[in-house]
């Protein structure tokens, strides 16, 4: 069943990242939330898929017209945005390297 729900999440990641091109702002709103799903996966183990799901919604951001990084709020956002999102995959990894070692 997680494998299904991260199948659909990337299917609907890479089609948020074509419509993000242009101004089309749900998108970004869709990809935001499947930012932190990604982080959220990330941490729960699914290290590839987590990083997967980042990289292609971190572009779908980054093309968007609609994000103006010039305000200072909108910079903030989502710096800490991705701080927390890259932070889960990262605590992820940790967990993972952790428990090989335990072994």
């Amino acid at each position: 069943m997680a494998k299904i729900a991260i199948g659909i999440s990337i299917a609907l990641s890479i089609l948020c990242l074509l419509l993000a091109t242009a101004p089309f702002t749900p998108a970004i709103g869709v990809s935001f939330l499947m930012l932190l799903f990604a982080g959220f996966i990330g941490y729960k183990g699914y290290i590839q898929s987590g990083l997967v799901l980042l990289l292609i919604n971190t572009l779908a951001v980054i093309a968007s017209p609609n994000i103006d990084i010039s305000n200072q709020v909108t910079l903030l956002f989502v710096l800490v945005l991705f701080s927390a999102l890259f932070g889960g995959v990262l605590i992820g990894i940790r967990k993972l390297v952790a428990s090989i070692i335990s072994e």
